[in-house]
């Protein structure tokens, strides 16, 4: 199982209608998954945070994180 999980979510995440975890069987779907989750909030959110992709130490979660 591989979780897409956000971290330190924004004011901005949290008014949205968006998942903060979701968990995917196959690696490539929660990695396309992720990246397409910080495209829209790149583009769509108050545009005060950028949000960025780390990979977690066990291979299995995606975290998406504000930098």
């Amino acid at each position: 199982m591989y979780i897409v999980k956000v971290i330190n979510e924004c004011s901005c995440f949290i008014k949205s209608d968006l998942e903060s975890e979701k968990e995917f069987s196959d690696s490539f779907e929660a990695s396309m998954y992720a990246q397409d989750l910080i495209d829209e909030m790149n583009k769509s959110f108050c545009k005060k945070h950028k949000f960025r992709l780390d990979k977690s130490y066990d291979g299995k979660t995606l975290k998406i994180v504000i930098h």
